[in-house]
């Protein structure tokens, strides 16, 4: 699991500008607490195991393009929160906005993107020491991220958390800089940002001494804490030995697969995968290109090097280190590409894991009928699920990745890593146009009005109106026997074209309307929104899609669809080939396969709109 996680708090902004330095930004990014994140529930991160390590950028609403870019900062935790300080560094339109809305004390809130590495549920009633806290899973259970990296900083208007709210008010002095006025907690809170500020420094100049003046100053500037400068004191007072002694095996699969990720200049991804020894042994083989490489694979097999190019490289590519290290970082740079294709489906497809190929049964979470009363002594009535029953299977998807050994002796790895990178998107993008094939078919007639999760005509754009016909829809969904089902709308599902019209329904604070009518929000935060652009590309799926059609979903735990993987893997498999597997190519070959599958499940958590206004 490698989604991005959004977790949102407190935004305390305090910017003064002049023509001598940029606004500054404080962030209280996450309270340690738990968070309730549309598509995974109640969430806890916890920060001891969260990378934090270098700059974070602060972005406007996820919006990674330039227009998007507000500026940077550096992260630190302390006593049990995430805190960003930064500046608005960026002369983008977004970010002058977010500065003059400021001035004029508009509340701004956060939300940060955190890649959950590792992960695990909690039962429901737990409880689990995080964050300098002690933390009770509710009845639902919770999501524990013992893992993390921090990837960016969203400034809001709206966060997932509806109760989080800034009191900003600007003044102007004579030089006409620009002052936020903080309630008298957050000027607290400010001083004791300083106090750890100086306490971090203090500590920071303790362990470095005289003797690692370099240290220092990095550490000081980059936000490092305590324990990270000791151990970058304890690295640079190891002894250092000769290069020939730093491993066992310099030319060993994980070094060589080191070696490699750095030739590709993706030392993160390899400290991530391999840790940082392996990436330092890479460094003590001095790699300037990929024949040295080969060299080192036939020197750890134990095989004299040939002196010619051509045979160098093809007895490399017969041994079993070089092609071993090829293949795992295909593999790591493939996932890695997978794990970052978004993937929106995941905010309202159950998750199946499956044993074979053949037709799987699973039974809609709505089947109904209530349990009865039974007397003393009675016997227990049987019920009948057999309506209520659904159908799917998984299917193959695959391709070949080859390199050619004339791309090594021509050093140019820029072949494979962007062939590997572009398969792993690939098979993201893959089973996002499945799931969205399946839900564009529309087979059985699953919206429909005779399962009331349909609606046409005039009231059926994407308005105020709108979206609470839907809404009504799905909560007074009932079976045969009128009972309330109990369904919750979880998520707005759209394509890009009413991407403007879904955030202003969600977030925006009034919504003009008829005369006599309130002009409040009361479906402000209502549900969750994803934006599909597959729902509108009708030049891939033809009449099916639309401009205007949208659609309410309940949680993944109601199913309104599945998606299923053979043996719960969710992700691609990659499997090697050497050069004695073709006899028409000198070539290495990669197979990547993927088993997967799509199915609508349950007709009373999902609601359609065709959108025609």
């Amino acid at each position: 699991m490698e989604e991005v996680v959004e977790v949102t708090e407190d935004l305390v902004l305090a910017a003064a500008i002049d023509t001598k330095r940029l606004p500054a930004v404080n962030i209280i990014a996450y309270n340690g607490g738990i968070m309730k994140v549309p598509g995974w529930g109640d969430v806890v991160v916890d920060l001891a195991g969260l990378d934090i390590s270098g700059s974070v950028a602060i972005l406007s609403d996820h919006d990674s393009t330039r227009r998007g870019v507000v500026g940077h900062g550096q992260a630190h935790v302390q006593e049990g929160r995430l805190i960003v300080a930064g500046s608005i560094s960026a002369s983008s339109q977004a970010a002058q906005e977010i500065v003059q809305a400021g001035k004029n004390g508009f509340p701004w809130q956060a939300s940060v993107g955190v890649e959950p590495l590792e992960r695990r549920r909690v039962a429901a009633g737990e409880h689990v020491a995080v964050n300098g806290r002690v933390v009770v899973a509710p009845a639902t259970g919770m999501m524990l991220v013992t893992r993390g990296r921090l990837r960016e900083v969203s400034i809001v208007s709206l966060g997932c958390d509806a109760s989080t709210s800034v009191a900003i008010a600007a003044s102007k002095n004579k030089e006409k800089n620009m002052e936020v006025q903080v309630q008298d907690n957050e000027v607290q809170e400010r001083e004791k940002l300083e106090a750890a500020e100086d306490r971090r420094v203090a500590s920071i100049k303790r362990i470095c001494g005289a003797r690692h003046a370099g240290i220092e100053a990095r550490a000081i500037a980059e936000d490092w804490d305590s324990n990270r400068t000791e151990l970058e004191v304890l690295r640079a007072d190891r002894p250092r030995v000769p290069v020939t002694h730093v491993a066992e095996r310099p030319g060993s699969i994980v070094t060589l697969e080191a070696a490699i990720l750095s030739r590709m200049g993706k030392m993160s991804l390899g400290e991530k995968m391999l840790g940082a020894v392996a990436m330092e042994q890479a460094d003590a083989m001095h790699v300037s290109c990929m024949l040295d490489l080969c060299r080192a694979a036939l020197q750890a097999d134990g095989i004299d090097t040939p002196r010619n190019k051509m045979e160098l490289v093809k007895a490399a590519l017969s041994t079993y280190s070089l092609p071993t290290a090829l293949g795992n970082v295909a593999n790591k740079v493939l996932l890695d590409a997978y794990s970052e294709t978004p993937a929106t489906w995941r905010a309202f497809c159950a998750v199946r894991s499956v044993a074979d190929f053949k037709t799987n049964t699973a039974i809609r979470p709505s089947f109904s009928g209530n349990m009865e009363r039974v007397a003393p002594g009675g016997e227990l009535k049987h019920g009948t699920v057999g309506e209520w029953l659904m159908q799917y299977a998984i299917d193959t998807y695959g391709k070949l990745l080859s390199i050619d050994r004339r791309d090594i002796i021509n050093d140019d790895m820029s072949v494979f890593e962007d062939a590997a990178g572009a398969m792993g998107r690939t098979a993201m993008r893959r089973l996002s146009d499945l799931v969205y094939e399946t839900l564009l078919a529309n087979a059985g007639a699953f919206f429909s009005v005779g399962n009331g999760n349909y609606f046409d005509g005039a009231d059926s754009a994407l308005t105020f109106d709108g979206l609470s016909k839907a809404i009504t829809l799905m909560r007074t969904q009932r079976d045969a026997e009128g009972n309330d089902l109990d369904i919750q709308p979880a998520t707005l599902l759209v394509g890009p074209e009413l991407e403007p019209t879904a955030r202003a329904l969600l977030q925006s604070e009034y919504i003009q309307r008829a005369v006599d009518v309130p002009t409040g929000n009361s479906l402000k935060q209502a549900v969750g929104l994803q934006v599909e652009p597959r729902l509108s590309n009708t030049a891939k799926f033809g009449s099916a899609a639309s401009l205007k059609h949208w659609y309410l979903l309940a949680a993944t735990s109601m199913s309104p669809m599945v998606v299923a993987f053979l043996n719960g893997q969710q992700t691609p498999t990659v499997e090697f080939f050497g050069l004695d597997q073709t006899v028409e190519r000198l070539a290495v070959t990669w197979r990547v396969y993927f088993d997967f599958g799509s199915a609508l499940c349950d007709p009373r958590a999902a609601v359609r709109s065709n959108g025609q206004a």
